[in-house]
């Protein structure tokens, strides 16, 4: 098909609705997500304190992603995005009230639960709604709209600890209550996507553990990098040195990541993920290195850190775009929610993983050794994907396809499947 003629992807039934939901969502979690662990260090927590209260946002979150379909079943698409709103939202002011470590890990439980329902609700949402051979481009989109609150509001956040009272930045945390009045049209969209016929006959879906076999590859690579950004963005304001280089540092890393992540989203509908996976991969491990030269002696040197950062920040855009585009490929349409928590269990564990690790290594070394660890690892998993090839496994029938085989011309699109 011409680029001309190709389906538009914002203008698909529900995707606008999808995107404000993200970015109201997004916008109040990006926002605390460096804050709250500096309100647990305000109120006199230790390094391995602060990376707790990120470790607990996202144990939280993996665990409520576990419990999405039922509560989907129950409730219904519209519902079911309104509480997730709701528990990330609401939690925000009550943090506020309270600098004990305690307080804070119990707060941030509710925000993580209603953080899991978002993650697996958007991504299943965006594969559904997604126009046919268009499904890279609408996950970029859709992976923009998340990208974007981080990029303005997550580097913002020590310039405004800096500048007002920690609980009133904490107290903006309700921004995801936003979200509300546009879950109902939302709802709609994915109920109507539900009821249209699949073409063809229809395909059992395929066990849970086959599943998973098949999307492990993209699950563990979403791991690593994740847990490189977990660290970053925990951290950032306590090694950068100053409130303005941590801003500039975070500004580098979420803008490289946004903008890889609506760009390698529409390249994976036209190139195979493996030259795109090692690329980032390498690029991830060489940032690495560079942010552990940079913060080796305790005080960031502030070029080599943003150098670093921006090689980092692509690799974690663009491989979280890559990834779910892959797994989705490879498991199939009609294993999409399987896919969504499995890709989202890989993400959010990755991040809590990233800060609880990075903290407990400036407890007993240094920030430059836990972020060598992670580019030796990194450059491990390059090497790995250089050698397997893609990998790519060949859904059982042709309603699985949820878009084109990797690197392959899109042909047959699936429905929305149960979720």
């Amino acid at each position: 098909m011409a680029e001309g003629t190709r389906p538009s992807v914002i203008r698909s039934p529900g995707v606008p609705h999808l995107m404000t939901v993200v970015l109201c969502c997004f916008s109040g979690f990006a926002l605390l997500l460096p804050v709250s662990p500096q309100w647990a260090l305000d109120g006199g927590a230790d390094e391995l304190g602060a990376g707790l209260v990120t470790a607990v946002l996202m144990t939280m979150t993996v665990v409520s992603q576990l419990c999405v379909k039922a509560t989907l079943r129950k409730l219904g698409w519209a519902r079911t995005f309104a509480l997730g709103a709701l528990l990330l939202g609401l939690p925000a002011p009550l943090q506020a009230l309270s600098d004990n470590l305690w307080p804070i890990l119990a707060t941030t439980a509710l925000r993580g639960a209603g953080f899991g329902i978002m993650t697996v609700c958007g991504a299943t949402a965006v594969a559904a709604l997604a126009p046919r051979g268009r499904q890279g481009a609408a996950i970029g989109l859709y992976g923009l709209s998340i990208a974007l609150p981080q990029m303005v509001l997550t580097p913002a956040a020590p310039a405004l600890v800096a500048a007002f009272a920690l609980p009133v930045i904490l107290a903006c945390g309700i921004l995801p209550v936003l979200a509300l009045p546009f879950t109902p049209a939302l709802g709609r969209a994915l109920d109507a996507h539900a009821d249209t016929p699949a073409p063809g006959p229809s395909a059992p879906r395929t066990a849970t553990a086959a599943t998973l076999r098949r999307i492990l590859m993209p699950v563990i690579l979403l791991l690593l990098v994740t847990v490189a950004g977990g660290a970053i963005l925990t951290f950032t304001p306590q090694f950068a040195g100053t409130p303005g280089a941590a801003a500039g540092a975070l500004v580098t890393f979420t803008a490289s990541a946004a903008v890889t992540r609506w760009s390698c989203g529409v390249l994976a509908d036209r190139f195979s993920a493996r030259p795109l996976n090692f690329g980032l991969l390498l690029a991830a491990c060489v940032g690495l290195c560079l942010v552990a030269w940079s913060v080796r002696s305790g005080t960031a040197v502030l070029p080599g850190l943003l150098a670093g950062l921006l090689l980092l920040g692509a690799a974690y855009g663009g491989l979280q775009s890559i990834t779910l585009v892959q797994a989705l490929n490879r498991a199939g349409a009609e294993n999409r929610h399987t896919t969504s928590v499995a890709w989202n269990i890989g993400f959010d564990a990755g991040t809590g993983l990233g800060s609880l690790l990075l903290g407990l290594a400036a407890q007993v070394a240094t920030f430059s050794a836990g972020f060598l660890l992670m580019a030796a690892a990194t450059a491990i998993a390059a090497a790995l994907t250089l050698r397997s090839g893609d990998g790519s496994a060949t859904p059982p029938s042709p309603r699985h396809a949820e878009g084109p085989a990797e690197g392959t011309p899109d042909k047959k699109r699936g429905t929305l499947s149960d979720c």
